[in-house]
């Protein structure tokens, strides 16, 4: 028997703090009857190993949902089973199923989760809300309710979430979905007035506390191939599906923050942000060079073949 199927196991869950980081919680959740959950981002490593002295009595294992630290070995020599269930392309290089350590970029963080846990059907009543996260998350947009679940989750935040959905009943209520309209039109307003600094490469940088994604979203369809917004101690940078702007390698070059090919977070005080923002927007020049750079000696091999 697989070792995390015991439902009775004490859990302590580092998650990520995005809504797939709050459905892989719903999943863990709903699996294991006793859970410690501690929400976890990028650059804050650190708190794994204090919360897990902390809270040693208190639990039999620790699984990272969405989330897989720098400092794993660390973890691991704590002495209790460690799971890891991620899907970042930056965390790639840890994958390592012998060691219970799963990294794998085809689903979101809790598609993985809801896959490695849902033998027997056993949470068959998530299904829903667990594909309308993998669809948002990996930004296929192939499902209109996706956007709409991800600013319920933004607005009210991950606890809410987690308890709104923990049942899997996904019907929004009349008042939910009134809440969307508002906040539609409220972003409309917001964004109108934003003020936005362009970069190289289609590049566009902006400072904003609220609607993260939305502005995300806005300047895509503006016609920006790439971004860079700030906020409190933060930068979310995307980059359109079609850009060739792999941000995973960005990040692995500037040595701090990671995520996926096209969205990474940066964790970045006010202090010297003039500066990682130069940084940035340098190393998306590199990998749009890179990239040109490989599709030439990729056309020059095709030709020496079919000469």
């Amino acid at each position: 028997m697989n070792y995390f199927h015991n439902t009775k196991l004490r859990i302590l869950n580092f998650t990520h703090v995005d809504m797939d980081g709050a459905t892989s919680n719903i999943i863990v959740k709903n699996y294991f009857k006793n859970v410690i959950t501690h929400i976890i981002n990028y650059e804050r490593e650190n708190e794994i190993l204090p919360k897990m002295i902390k809270e040693r009595d208190n639990f039999d294992a620790v699984i990272f949902t969405d989330f897989c630290p720098v400092n794993l070995t660390q973890v691991q020599a704590f002495g209790k089973p460690v799971l890891v269930l991620d899907h970042h392309e930056s965390a790639l290089q840890y994958n390592n199923p012998g060691q219970n350590v799963y990294v794998c970029t085809k689903f979101c963080g809790a598609k993985l989760t809801y896959e490695y846990f849902n033998h027997d059907d056993c949470l068959k009543h998530l299904n829903d809300i667990v594909d309308i996260t993998n669809d948002y998350d990996l930004y296929l947009l192939k499902d209109p309710r996706s956007k709409a679940y991800n600013s319920l989750f933004w607005e009210m935040g991950f606890n809410w979430f987690v308890q709104r959905f923990f049942t899997g009943d996904i019907e929004l209520a009349k008042a939910e979905k009134q809440f969307l309209v508002r906040k539609q039109k409220q972003f409309n307003e917001y964004y109108a007035k934003l003020p936005i600094q362009e970069l190289s490469n289609k590049g566009v940088v902006c400072e904003s506390e609220l609607y993260i994604s939305d502005v995300a979203d806005a300047l895509r369809k503006d016609g920006y191939e790439w971004c860079i917004i700030y906020r409190n101690g933060y930068l979310s940078v995307r980059s359109s599906d079609d850009s060739n702007i792999n941000l995973a390698n960005v990040t692995k070059r500037l040595g701090k923050g990671g995520g996926h090919i096209h969205a990474v977070g940066i964790p970045q005080q006010k202090e010297n942000l003039a500066d990682l923002i130069k940084r940035i927007e340098n190393e998306v020049d590199v990998e749009l060079k890179n990239v040109a750079s490989k599709n030439v000696a990729d056309d020059f091999v095709k030709k020496l073949q079919t000469a």
